[in-house]
């Protein structure tokens, strides 16, 4: 199949072109999601986690500097204070990122559909080809995520500049501030800043997610003989007649089905043949074969009749015979006799004591 930028792929990508894209790990999957989804969880952690374990870390390091007239500072003292430090550290940056790991790596999962390619993790050499590297530098994609990282520093810069204003201005306060305000402070700051890149990452996924999808689309895109190629192939792929082959036996068994639901009365062999007759009081016609079948496609329109509740009738001789006839045409004058005191039998089954029904005729 021919490789995407030829001139000659201007035809969209068949089904199957991106279902064996899609095996061969080619996928449309926005980076700018991963982000969203990494720092949309690290955000929850922030908010439900990260407070009280701050006022914890916090409170401990006010103690320290409380007494720190009392702290003999040694190599042994200064290696403790470090290692306390540290532990507090981890476990205050420990949820936020767990979160935003989980976020990304379950984003990409749910993209793939969970798709698994172990020859993913064999090394190719091919992209070691520097020419290759040069190509994809100098390419649309490498210019679009150039703009597209430009932009984010940009916003991104307006938004720390408006919060680093912002702190400069507390910042003469906070040597009057309990542990505790100092902790809220510094959550609600971090927390502001969060929501912003998240806000903005929304427009840039909305942007991302468009340009990639067209992107492999345009990659993905076939010559004319390609298609050619791929009707042949397929015609000849045992899986793809076989698939073929179910789809027509599923729309006919809902054919079938209908088909039986409207029915009067099946008649059947009552194992081997059964056929569905219809018949409407009042017309001028004769009752009609709507459906019929032999041996495992007769048992299904019987269960198809009892479910619908429509009468089931054994009469092999005459089972046999309708059965020789084609579907939905009327059935012969020489069988009239016989249907219609079955068709009578049905109703008088059906009709309270004391009415009757117009026969046929």
């Amino acid at each position: 199949m021919a490789e995407s930028g030829n001139g000659d792929n201007t035809e969209a990508p068949t089904g199957r072109r991106l279902e064996k894209a899609r095996e061969q790990g080619n996928i449309a999957q926005s980076r700018e999601l991963h982000i969203f989804s990494g720092l949309g969880l690290a955000t929850i952690a922030l908010v439900m986690i990260v407070p009280a374990s701050a006022n914890s870390f916090i409170s401990q390091m006010a103690g320290l500097c409380d007494h720190v007239e009392e702290i003999h500072l040694n190599p042994a003292t200064v290696a403790f204070l470090l290692e306390m430090s540290c532990k507090m550290l981890m476990m205050l940056a420990f949820p936020v990122i767990v979160a935003a790991v989980a976020g990304g790596i379950a984003t990409a999962a749910m993209q793939s559909g969970f798709l698994f390619r172990p020859e993913a993790l064999i090394p190719d050499i091919g992209r070691l080809n520097p020419l290759k590297g040069i190509k994809k530098m100098f390419g649309v994609t490498s210019l679009i995520e150039a703009l597209k990282s430009i932009l984010k520093v940009v916003v991104f810069s307006l938004i720390l500049y408006g919060v680093v204003k912002d702190v400069l201005v507390l910042a003469p306060r906070t040597m009057f501030w309990s542990a505790e305000t100092f902790s809220a402070q510094i959550s609600k700051i971090t927390l502001r800043v969060l929501i912003s890149v998240l806000v903005v990452q929304v427009a840039i996924i909305v942007l991302d997610e468009g340009w990639t999808r067209y992107k492999r689309l345009q990659d993905l895109k076939m010559s004319r003989q390609d298609i050619k190629d791929e009707m042949k192939d397929s015609e000849g792929d045992p899986h793809v007649k076989g698939r073929q082959k179910q789809l027509r036996m599923q729309r006919n068994r809902k054919l079938i089905r209908k088909a039986v639901q409207s029915a009067t009365v099946v008649v059947t062999n009552p194992t081997h043949y059964a056929v569905a007759l219809s018949y409407e009081v009042g017309t001028s016609g004769a009752p009609k074969i709507v459906a019929k079948g032999a041996d495992e496609l007769a048992g299904r329109i019987r269960e198809f009749a009892y479910e619908a509740k429509v009468p089931v009738v054994s009469n092999p001789p005459l089972a046999r015979s309708l059965y020789k006839l084609p579907e939905d045409t009327e059935i012969p004058y020489e069988y009239f006799q016989a249907v219609a005191a079955i068709i009578a039998y049905v109703w008088r089954l059906k009709q309270p004591a004391g009415t009757q029904r117009t026969p046929v005729t």
